[in-house]
């Protein structure tokens, strides 16, 4: 869990949200994040893994399986995204995805946004991150949460249709 702003209301307000977070070797991506970067809190930006939006868990997953759209022009996928509307171009922490026989790496591990190109250049505190992984396990997790994901979906209700707000005056008709 964690707190986020809701703005499908008339004022924004803060809400908890339910999430999954990645791991790496125990270690939740987004301490790894913090850490990387020298910074003492967590980064708000959150993986897609939301059940509240299980249709952008399945992109997500998908892309990260190499199966679906990358996010960005580049062909970089996003492994954590806005926590308020899951925008890449607030800001999002994304890697080049490689798979070969064995491994699957996330390569440049980095902060980018859709509107400016990203330039895998090491930063103040040294190269940027990869981490790898056993493929098959890798697909095997993935699969089960993309799986989990798609029923979900399947059984989610679509959003109602925003509502019109009347306007009363001269101006409105």
């Amino acid at each position: 869990m964690t707190r986020t702003v809701d703005l499908s209301e008339r004022r924004p307000t803060e809400r908890d949200s339910a999430f999954e977070d990645w791991t790496v070797d125990g270690v939740p991506l987004r301490r790894l994040v913090a850490d990387r970067w020298g910074v003492p809190d967590l980064p708000s930006e959150l993986t897609r893994l939301w059940p509240e939006d299980p249709g952008a868990a399945v992109a997500g997953l998908r892309a990260l399986l190499g199966e679906g759209a990358p996010d960005f022009d580049d062909g970089r996928v996003a492994l954590l995204v806005c926590s308020v509307d899951q925008d890449i171009n607030c800001r999002a922490l994304g890697t080049r995805l490689v798979i070969d026989n064995d491994t699957v790496q996330w390569r440049d591990v980095g902060w980018q946004c859709d509107f400016a190109e990203f330039v895998p250049a090491p930063d103040e505190y040294g190269p940027l991150p990869t981490y790898s992984f056993d493929r098959r396990q890798y697909e095997g997790l993935l699969g089960e949460l993309l799986r989990r994901y798609e029923a979900l979906a399947a059984a989610t209700p679509a959003a109602p249709p925003a509502r019109r707000r009347r306007r009363w005056g001269p101006w409105s008709r």
